[in-house]
């Protein structure tokens, strides 16, 4: 059995709701995280749009959809450099182009890892970690620690405690191997907050899987 409400009966509730921006702020922090929700919810109206504009309102919702974000798409190294594919179709597919990092050793550069909003290449030419915000173009550069650039393989992540936080660590491990089996390897933590790398451990020891 089914329940029908009528456009007498339902339109003032509605209007009512839309009316109270406290109630609207609440049905628009449950739309979908995908890029092209609040835009075209900004589009409605300026009354709308101020909601949605709001520092408070944003900080809201990226909160409130923290434990399930879109994948908006993926990085890799290609033939000149790091690349992004999107995963999403129109209108919330993010062109390629809008992703794209701007170096003039991008050729050199490989990507390392992606977490958290963030991007972790290794530049090989400067024996750099480069640290990447593709939405915001920041970068942030930081230098092998001692002893790491003489090994071979390299492994890296970049993280930070929550979205929207300035602060980010870097994992770094490096074998002596080209392959990872029967070789010594060193892992090292850096924090942007100290501004320094943690002391090195030698902890690890790869194995060859078959």
């Amino acid at each position: 059995m089914g329940y029908r409400i009528s456009c007498e009966e339902g339109e003032p509730a509605a209007a009512a709701a839309l009316d109270d921006d406290n109630l609207l702020s609440e049905i628009l922090l449950r739309l979908p995280p995908l890029p092209s929700s609040l835009p075209r919810a900004s589009a409605v109206c300026r009354r709308w749009r101020g909601l949605i504009s709001d520092t408070a309102f944003s900080r809201r919702f990226r909160l409130h959809h923290r434990r399930n974000p879109p994948l908006l798409g993926c990085f890799h190294t290609g033939a000149d450099g790091p690349s992004f594919e999107p995963t999403l179709e129109a209108p919330d597919g993010v062109p390629p182009g809008r992703f794209s990092l701007q170096s003039d050793l991008v050729d050199h550069f490989r990507v390392l890892g992606c977490r958290h909003g963030l991007v972790l290449i290794l530049d090989q030419t400067r024996l750099q970690l480069l640290v990447w915000d593709p939405v915001t173009g920041h970068q942030h550069r930081v230098s092998i620690p001692t002893g790491f650039d003489r090994l071979k393989l390299v492994h890296g992540t970049v993280l930070r405690a929550a979205p929207g936080d300035v602060h980010f660590q870097i994992v770094l491990v490096v074998g002596d191997h080209d392959e990872m089996q029967h070789g010594r390897a060193l892992a090292c933590v850096y924090s942007s907050k100290t501004v320094a790398w943690g002391n090195p451990r030698r902890t690890i020891v790869f194995t060859a899987l078959h």
